[in-house]
């Protein structure tokens, strides 16, 4: 480009931007943490049950398990190791908080990084790299309404961490010009990406591609880069055997999910069209400014083939819509498209007279390419923060963090009519389930579900521990045929081994296994929430029904029911 994203010199770099920019980093690290300290309760959102899953794997790795080998998981493990490290240090954080923030011991060093090489030549572009970065971390809410009552997101809480590593990988191609410091940060990420979600680091492919083929990544650091991840993932298959397991999950759940990608596109497109539509409209009007002689908008005019061209506005605006769309494709709601404003800030802080009569048009699209993202997570926050002192509190001590919830008082009051409801009148709800419907196309966004489903877990906990007084034995092993099963983080044993967790019947179970089936038949306590009866629960009923013939079912609660393995049995054919 004209004056080149990597080219800026605004006259604030030295000694004085890092007086500031780097206390406020730590300040905001701190902050987090201390939040994480105390057992701050929050209102419960959509899907509330996708924290549930990172419990249930922090259950299982502290009894030895690990994703991958010993449970089958929809996304890298490094999510999940993660989340038990951090549940380590925070025992009281609450789950959506935790899990929201639990990448932060890497991609803060590597904001740190990239800051200190790029505040030597820009404090204004240090300043709005670290802003948004910052803000999308922090809060825990996606960019499409799921629901319209205020609450916290908890759905695809990885997305957004894929989209954070994302952020940061484009801002170190465009931005960072040590060759020590690129090769380090872009080792980290791609290694982060790669053991977050694996479509993450499909996403970032072209975005590292071009940046090597434009020169904004110099061959050495490409090959040093690659050496260290290579390296890396070598020492790790080598030691633990986890790099290979991870990529037969990843070809596993490929094959799980066949749908035509056409669709997926079309939605993921449709939800962002604020977005695509703007960035998409700013792109060409960047190339029209290109070709009307706006040396600003053009590529770098002292490099050498494709980039003396291709290196430009229009281009890195265009791909990383590209590769955005791409990953909100396999990761609908996250913070996807955040990953092109390092690029429209590399636009802002040129002079906007350098584009001419363009000018004025290119400031208001990327207005509307960046705004509504920052604007609906903003608003979000402020609607949550505004109702929850009104919110009730979930009275489940024995949930642990996971019952650190809130809900408007009409949700609470629909859940304990529901579950009257759920609980005497089955048979209407296992006939609903039998035509593979729901009874509401929201039920699991619906904050009064998810509040139910705490209420129960905890009932269930309690009866489980009335059931093991009662008959003299202690239970285990645990599995739950639900989509989520925190119960090896509740009770503090083990979860059957070789299950999937976020067991979604539709897409992420796997057919079942010999030693799958027979984990199953040798866990102690199998639970069957019936309240309602869906067909999604159903599904998984029949999954592990050749696994349960040696197990004894009887109502554990009027929402539970479940299988006991008799004591002493073992299973091993």
């Amino acid at each position: 480009m004209g004056a080149g994203y990597s080219d800026f010199d605004d006259g604030s770099g030295g000694r004085r931007p890092l007086t500031w920019l780097y206390p406020l980093l730590a300040i905001f690290v701190l902050v987090l943490a201390l939040l994480q300290t105390l057992p701050l309760v929050l209102p419960i959102g959509p899907m509330y049950w996708d924290v549930l899953i990172y419990y249930d794997a922090i259950g299982r790795i502290a009894h030895g398990q690990w994703p991958a080998r010993d449970f089958f998981a929809p996304v890298g493990p490094l999510e999940y190791f993660l989340a038990a490290f951090s549940d380590r240090l925070f025992p009281q954080a609450n789950p959506v908080l935790l899990t929201q923030w639990i990448w932060l011991p890497i991609t803060a060093p590597v904001m740190a990084l990239i800051l200190w090489d790029v505040v030597k030549r820009s404090g204004k572009l240090a300043f709005w790299l670290l802003v948004p970065w910052m803000l999308f971390t922090a809060l825990p809410f996606t960019v499409i309404e799921f629901y319209p009552y205020p609450g916290t997101d908890a759905f695809g809480i990885y997305n957004r961490h894929g989209a954070h590593l994302l952020y940061l990988t484009v801002a170190a191609v465009l931005f960072v010009r040590s060759p020590v410091i690129q090769t380090i940060v872009l080792s980290v990420l791609v290694l982060g990406l790669a053991f977050c979600k694996i479509t993450a680091f499909l996403a970032a492919g072209p975005i590292l591609l071009f940046g090597l083929v434009l020169g904004r990544i110099r061959v050495s650091t490409a090959i040093a880069t690659a050496l260290i991840c290579v390296g890396v993932a070598g020492v790790a298959e080598l030691t633990t055997g986890l790099v290979s397991l991870y990529i037969r999950d990843i070809v596993r759940l490929a094959m799980e999910n066949t749908d035509a990608l056409l669709p997926r596109f079309l939605t993921a497109t449709s939800q962002h069209f604020d977005v695509m539509g703007a960035g998409g409209v700013l792109a060409i009007v960047l190339l029209a400014a290109a070709f009307a002689g706006h040396k600003a908008a053009g590529g770098r005019p002292q490099a050498k083939g494709i980039a003396r061209w291709g290196d430009a506005d229009w281009f890195w605006v265009g791909l990383l819509l590209v590769c955005g769309l791409f990953y909100e494709t396999q990761n609908t709601g996250s913070h996807a498209f955040i990953l092109i404003w390092p690029a429209l800030l590399a636009i802002l802080l040129r002079p906007i007279a350098s584009y001419g009569r363009y000018g004025p048009a290119i400031l208001v699209l990327i207005g509307f390419a960046a705004l509504p993202t920052v604007s609906t997570v903003i608003h979000k926050a402020a609607r949550t923060a505004a109702v929850a002192p009104g919110y009730i509190h979930l009275d489940a001590p024995d949930l642990g963090p996971l019952g650190q919830v809130s809900a408007k008082p009409v949700f609470v009051e629909q859940a304990e009519r529901m579950r009257g409801i759920y609980a005497t009148h089955r048979d209407t709800y296992q006939a609903i389930a039998d035509t593979e419907a729901l009874p509401s196309f929201l039920m699991f966004s619906d904050p009064d579900y998810q509040y139910m489903l705490l209420q129960e877990m905890q009932v269930a906990t309690v009866a489980i521990r009335a059931l093991e007084k009662s008959s003299g034995r202690r239970f285990k092993s645990v599995l739950n045929l639900d989509f989520a099963n925190p119960f090896p983080y509740l009770l503090g044993i083990r979860g059957a081994e070789y299950v999937p967790i976020g067991a979604d019947p539709y897409r992420a179970v796997p057919e079942l296994q010999e030693r799958t089936r027979l984990a199953v038949a040798n866990t102690d306590l199998v639970l069957v929430p019936v309240c309602p009866v869906q067909h999604a629960r159903k599904l998984l009923l029949e999954h592990y029904a050749s696994a349960l013939t040696g197990h004894t079912r009887i109502s554990l609660t009027p929402c539970y029911d479940a299988f006991v393995l008799p004591e002493k049995t073992l299973i091993i054919s």
